[in-house]
């Protein structure tokens, strides 16, 4: 009986990650012709994502859901890069080149999903639902970062003058800053390495460089 309750389980989640990535297209594809997501209705997303009206509120109970679960797919597609460079203690070892690595991938996720991270950021300035999401989301990559960076200090890797305010002030430097870049500059990607480029140097010399060294 066990075994049939844990293969219903997992049934019901893969038709979740289905469905959400279904909406996530649908979503998408809406907000990349120019309409914003509070002028969306529900009718119109389920229509797109090839759902019923009453089967799409099954796994959607509102338009905040909506947003928030289809961002998580994509936010955990844009904090993957900087996570794993935090989360290899070789990445100090890797210089400058790795946080560019790191920081050019952000981009490129900002990029495919910019509808939706745009959405996203404007709903958050309204909505609580959403802006715990997001936010929320941005804390817990700072709290894991932090959390890296102690394990840093305490074995002398890095300056003991590298805080936790130091992770946090250039994590929203660059969330802000890739989205005023992406957003303002749209299809422009001619800027894209420079823009990389800064935040990396800025980055490394915050968190990982000696003291005088730059």
């Amino acid at each position: 009986m066990g075994s049939v309750t844990r293969s219903q389980a997992g049934h019901a989640m893969q038709r979740r990650a289905e469905v959400t990535e279904r909406v996530l297209g649908a979503v998408e594809d809406l907000l990349g012709t120019g309409e914003r997501f509070t002028e969306l209705p529900v009718q119109r997303i389920a229509e797109q994502s090839g759902l019923s009206r009453t089967n799409f509120y099954q796994y959607f109970p509102n338009k905040s859901q909506v947003l928030i679960q289809v961002a998580d797919v994509a936010s955990a597609e844009f904090f993957a890069a900087p996570t794993s460079w935090f989360a290899d203690d070789a990445s100090l070892d890797a210089g400058a080149g790795g946080v560019e690595r790191a920081i050019g991938a952000m981009v490129a996720e900002f990029r495919k999903h910019w509808p939706l991270m745009r959405a996203l950021g404007e709903a958050a300035a309204y909505d609580a639902e959403v802006a715990e999401f997001w936010f929320g989301r941005i804390h817990r990559f700072i709290d894991f970062a932090c959390g890296r960076v102690q394990r840093w200090r305490e074995s002398g890797r890095i300056d003991s003058a590298v805080t936790d305010e130091s992770v946090a002030a250039v994590t929203w430097m660059v969330e802000r800053s890739i989205t005023q870049h992406i957003l303002g500059s749209g299809a422009d990607v001619t800027s894209d390495d420079r823009v990389v480029a800064a935040l990396s140097r800025t980055i490394w010399l915050t968190i990982a460089a000696e003291p005088g060294v730059s």
